[in-house]
């Protein structure tokens, strides 16, 4: 192994041991190139991968050994996920249709939505920019 690698290596352990103290979705969003991508396997609550170009969190303990049908895109995705919403420009993320009261937007996120546009959500919502225009306002 190279001195390189090795030290790089190093740095990424170290950078990830440190993603415990990240506790707001912005943070999380802004150091999401430090998570692993989400594979098969067994989460918990607060575990946090990468899939389909968003940053989710755990919010209810599973298996994919149990439960196969717990993948990225897949209708049970989203009773075990939730997307991350970023609170600037710099960290919105696709838009993501919300399931419930666990994933709706917030006052203050931003969401890039299927038009390509950036909006900022105005007032808690589980509604698009289509559905409920007076939620958000687009920025850029």
């Amino acid at each position: 192994m190279s001195d390189i690698y090795e030290a790089l290596t190093s740095a990424i352990y170290l950078a990830r041991r440190g993603l415990d103290g990240l506790t707001d979705d912005d943070q999380r969003i802004r150091a999401s190139g430090l998570y692993r991508d989400w594979t098969l396997g067994s989460y918990q609550v607060g575990d946090i991968r990468n899939a389909q170009n968003q940053t989710w969190e755990c919010f209810q303990a599973h298996d994919t050994t149990t439960y196969p049908d717990i993948q990225p895109g897949e209708s049970a995705w989203y009773t075990f996920w939730r997307p991350l919403h970023g609170k600037s420009v710099a960290t919105a993320r696709p838009w993501v249709a919300p399931q419930g009261a666990h994933d709706m937007y917030h006052a203050g996120e931003y969401r890039v939505y299927t038009d390509g546009l950036t909006y900022r959500c105005l007032s808690d919502t589980a509604y698009s920019p289509e559905e409920y225009a007076q939620a958000w306002e687009v920025v850029s």
